[in-house]
């Protein structure tokens, strides 16, 4: 939940009861907070009145709740929350007329039965979609059951028994209830979509102008209210819980063609009225027009009347009456005009100047993508772009304001801005940054080429701005598709995002339950994804990192003094100071704030505004997190430039160790490499294989790739050159391989896709054969083949650069040069060792024939046995020297425990300077032997396992919670009252040295807990003046 100035509170627990009132009782969700955080004792939402039916009068005298059925004067009341112009006795006939069809409005979920059309699923495939259920706790188990006996109850589901099954999925509704929806996501893939003819916009539009005055009707949702058509229908709809399998007798959340079959419904309810021209639909609203009010009426009563007998509900708090002006499919009609809707352009109109270079850059993005509509656009943007030149000073005045000025003119004007036709080709250009969310409607005209339908810019609220890229991109697509659905239900469009991995979500089974919430509505709707790289995707980019609705707070004093107005503590500090209770050399009232007397060593001292417990997580985050993530001694000379409170450099050290896009972003130092512990070698040939592959390579003969197979005890090589990286490629080279050297016992390779393909795997069981994946990162666990590749790739540049040669051709000339050449640690070639003969090459074949003598050993077999037996030996000494050696100087690495956070350090998997080669959040499901863990993921590609060594691996104590700062802060008390000047005096000095000497040296010290509890006892953690100040009363 959020506060005054951005505050973070968080519910410390929640309670179902009973309020008494002196005309009614409502059942209410209560969800506790601190006691500083309110100052009444019970506070209420609109929500809970509109849920009961209840609304709240007020007079001079008086409040109360009443009932709106028993009670006219709370009719009255709640006529101020309907949006109408009618006064006096007009106003009260509208209110007889919503009293009279009240069991047809509905300011919640509608439970009436439709009686003029059903639901049909229709599939393009005769496989049923049959999943098992997801895996729930025992506590989600119970929640699913009581869900389960009230749909059964109401007559909603029933128990089934059908060759579908589709998974639940548990999500809590906004006033923290559970709803339980099914994930129908393969289903609707097989679904046959349904179309429904949409009226042309401009048609629409054309009808209303002649008419004075317009009432608009928001039809409830449908779900749970339009009947299945038949049983093969019901059957499909079949889900399955952990406990039970049960199907929908009326239509149920997320089925692909609910949208249009209940708009098709809704037309064919209202015909005998869209034909006399009295009404227009469009999707889910009704449209009533009318030349005076009497004929105002009238319609309204006969609609209402007709949907009420077929079965309809209508949202109340969506509806207009009789009003002279309302806002119709991107239009504002009216007065005998239209005109286009504020809010198609309001994200572009209202978007903050640019403030910096990297704002510039937006922009100009934006204009540049529509640039052939906007005429001499370069001269006219000329003077903001030179802004972006190197050593050019910022200076924005009145040439930038006028050329941005013209550029937004030009961008919300024909022919920029285009009326939406639903029969052009649709796209939906979405993005999203931590700051907001922003869209882009086009349509693609004569010509190919795409117009803006309507801009969307909105800034992400609480804790959204924390969400992992990917959560954002997709809630930004969620956000887009609420804000022009009107465009889109019943249409096919194409979603455009820069996110690449929101394509893998539409088949992926375990989703995180918000983005599985989400997806669930995006069902509504018939789209394809497509991806496109960021640079293509600067028009949108504009409005994500440009939300309309971004809080600036321009009066930090008035902030400060709500805070500390409506904190208790805040308040006995300000009156122990005026009663000499406090030490007024260290604390000053200016303004009726309380404010710290700070004095850094050799400077004057300086008044500090004191921050009360409930905002110094805000306050951190707007210095940490909105001034690019800076360090420690950075942040905390920031914040005391203006504000104090005590602990702050620990609080701060606490904060960044725990910051999430700290450790995501920054590039950290690695750590010391860890001990290793080398293999142990076979004693036989080919008993064990170590494999890689290389490439792709530059196309040789149609070979891209190549695979190496080494042989550790002979060091023999074999290269196979690859088509491409497959299973079934690679199984034609293995059977080469085996058809020589027989099945080995165990093969060791890295976790390439291709190996971990169930399929290669299977096929490797089958020869009885083991597969050892090496650690992710850990390349030299697979150093056998490794220094291999190394070698072969540079061997190939010298016979392609050098000699000309293609690849292909020439790699059975580089594997025979390594395999008749002697190795260092055998002693002998891998030829020799694995038959016995040295083996030579052609040209060397043809140089020495004429000289060379027959040197063959009498007893050849006795010899190669000889040979290997030294080479084990050989082997296994330089195993012991190598680990010596290398081990030298390492050192232990650090012990994670199961259940705690970290990320992961894949260098090797950054994209350039800018990405730090930080991967995660993980979370640490089990301790491997030498040092590894079993990770599993936490964002992306969620719940995705893997493994990785100590030494890659970086702490995370996880998200720093409002309840987590607030037990940091627990001893504030005492430490604002307990402690004389001297022992402060000593205190900060100390805190300062040991502060700057952990930032300078904690890239340098390895082992240190980057989490570490700081402890709050005492008076280590006081911010204070190292020497007295004078009082300034």
């Amino acid at each position: 939940m959020r506060g005054i100035g951005s505050q973070d509170i968080e519910s410390t627990s929640y309670v179902n009861t009973a309020l008494e009132f002196p005309e009614i009782t409502l059942e209410v969700d209560l969800y506790v907070v601190p006691s500083n955080c309110i100052q009444a004792p019970i506070l209420i939402g609109t929500d809970v009145l509109n849920r009961g039916g209840v609304t709240y009068i007020r007079t001079n005298n008086s409040q109360r709740l009443v009932r709106i059925d028993n009670v006219r004067s709370a009719l009255t009341a709640e006529v101020d929350m309907i949006k109408t112009p009618l006064k006096g006795e007009y106003k009260n006939r509208l209110l007889d007329l919503i009293k009279e069809f009240s069991k047809t409005f509905t300011t919640g979920t509608a439970t009436s039965t439709v009686k003029t059309g059903s639901m049909e699923i229709r599939l393009n495939s005769d496989v049923p979609v049959c999943y098992r259920p997801y895996k729930l706790s025992a506590d989600e188990k119970e929640r699913v059951r009581n869900i389960v006996k009230e749909l059964l109850d109401k007559g909603i589901i029933r128990e089934s028994h059908s060759n579908y099954a589709s998974p639940i999925i548990l999500v809590k509704k906004k006033n923290g209830e559970d709803r339980m929806c099914v994930d129908y996501r393969a289903l609707n893939a097989v679904t046959v979509k349904e179309r429904f003819p949409l009226p042309l916009i401009d048609d629409h539009i054309d009808k209303l102008g002649s008419f004075k005055y317009f009432t608009s009707l928001d039809m409830a949702t449908g779900f749970h209210q339009v009947p299945m058509k038949d049983d093969d229908s019901v059957s499909k709809t079949a889900f399955v819980t952990p406990e039970g399998h049960y199907e929908y007798l009326k239509m149920p959340y997320g089925l692909a063609n609910a949208p249009v079959v209940y708009q098709r419904i809704i037309s064919k309810t209202l015909r005998h009225l869209i034909e006399a021209g009295k009404v227009l639909t469009y999707i889910d609203d009704v449209l009533i027009m009318s030349n005076s009010i009497e004929d105002g009426f009238t319609t309204l009563r006969e609609v209402l009347t007709t949907l009420t007998a077929a079965g309809f509900s209508v949202s109340q708090k969506k509806c207009t009456f009789l009003d002279t002006q309302l806002e119709y499919l991107g239009r504002v009609i009216g007065h005998g005009q239209v005109r286009p809707s504020p809010s198609k352009t309001e994200a572009l109109v209202k978007s903050p100047k640019p403030t910096n270079v990297r704002e510039i850059r937006q922009f100009l993005g934006l204009a540049g993508y529509f640039r052939r509509y906007i005429a001499n656009y370069a001269s006219k943007t000329a003077c903001i772009a030179k802004l972006l030149r190197k050593g050019q000073p910022f200076n924005w005045g009145t040439e930038q304001n006028e050329a941005r000025d013209y550029v937004i003119k030009c961008l919300t004007e024909d022919p920029v801005l285009a009326i939406f036709d639903p029969k052009l080709p649709t796209e939906l250009h979405t993005d999203a940054s931590a700051l907001g969310y922003g869209a882009i409607l086009l349509q693609e005209h004569e010509g190919k080429r795409k117009r803006v339908v309507g801009y969307f810019s909105k800034s992400t609220q609480g804790a959204e701005s924390r969400y992992h890229s990917y959560e954002l991109e997709t809630l930004a697509i969620v956000r887009a598709l609420q804000h022009f659905r009107h465009y889109l239900i019943g249409i096919k469009f194409k979603i455009v995002t820069d996110c690449n991995s929101l394509k893998l979500t539409e088949r992926k089974r375990n989703l995180l339950p918000r983005v599985a919430r989400w997806w669930i509505y995006m069902q509504d709707f018939q789209f394809t994804l497509e991806y496109r790289k960021g640079c293509l995707m600067q028009h949108v980019d504009f409005f994500s990192r440009q939300p309309v609705n971004v809080l600036n707070i321009q009066n930090p004093r008035n902030w400060a003094k709500i805070a500390q107005t409506a904190d208790l503590e805040t308040q006995n500090l300000i009156q122990k100071l005026r009663e000499g209770q406090l030490d007024a050399t260290r604390f000053a009232i200016q303004n009726d704030l309380l404010y710290y007397k700070y004095a850094p060593a050799g400077e004057d001292f300086r008044l500090l505004c004191f921050i009360p417990k409930g905002h110094r997580l805000s306050l951190l985050r707007v210095f940490h997190d909105d001034h690019d993530h800076i360090g420690i001694d950075k942040t905390t000379d920031l914040i005391l430039r203006h504000f104090w409170f005590p602990g702050i450099r620990a609080f701060v050290k606490k904060y960044i160790s725990h910051c999430i896009v700290c450790l995501a972003h920054k590039k950290v130092p690695r750590a010391p490499n860890q001990p290793i512990k080398s293999w142990t070698k076979p004693d036989t040939p080919f008993s064990v294989v170590h494999v890689d592959a290389l490439g792709p390579l530059t196309e040789s003969n149609g070979f891209k790739y190549i695979l190496v197979v080494v042989d550790p005890f002979s060091k023999y090589c074999i290269l196979y050159a690859l088509y491409r990286q497959d299973t079934e490629e690679l199984k034609r080279v293995f059977t080469n391989a085996i058809s020589l050297f027989g099945a080995p016992s165990t093969i060791v390779c890295d976790r390439a896709r291709t190996f971990e393909s169930t399929s290669f795997q299977d096929w490797v069981a089958s020869l009885g054969s083991a597969l050892h994946f090496i650690t992710p990162e850990m390349h030299r666990k697979n150093g056998q083949v490794e220094r291999y590749c190394r070698t072969v790739l540079n061997l190939l540049r010298i016979e392609v650069n050098n000699k000309g040669a293609s690849w292909s051709d020439v790699l059975w000339k580089v594997q025979l040069i390594l395999n008749i050449t002697k190795q260092s640690t055998t002693r002998a070639s891998p030829l020799q060792l694995l038959t016995g003969v040295e083996g030579t090459t052609p040209v060397l074949r043809s140089l020495v024939r004429d000289v060379a003598l027959e040197n063959c050993h009498p007893n050849r077999e006795a010899l190669m046995t000889l040979r290997r037996q030294r080479t084990a030996e050989l082997l296994a000494a330089n195993k012991q020297k190598q680990d010596n050696y290398v081990n030298e100087g390492r050192r232990q690495p650090r012990t994670f425990e199961v259940g705690s956070f970290a990320f992961v350090n894949k260098s090797s998997q950054s994209t350039g300077k800018l990405d730090s080669g930080m991967r995660g959040p993980y979370k640490i499901v089990r301790a491997l032997p030498h040092h590894r863990y079993e990770l599993k993921l936490l964002s992306g590609s969620y719940g995705k396992k893997t493994q990785t060594a100590a030494e890659h691996m970086v702490p995370w104590g996880g998200e720093w919670t409002p309840a987590v700062c607030e037990a940091f802060f627990s001893n504030d008390d005492d430490e604002l009252t307990g402690v004389n000047e001297d022992q402060a005096q000593g205190a900060h000095e100390e805190e300062e040295q040991r502060g700057h000497a952990e930032e300078s040296g904690n890239d340098k010290v390895e082992g240190k807990q980057a989490d570490e509890d700081v402890q709050l006892s005492g008076e280590a953690v006081l911010e204070i003046s190292p020497r007295p100040v004078p009082s300034t009363q």
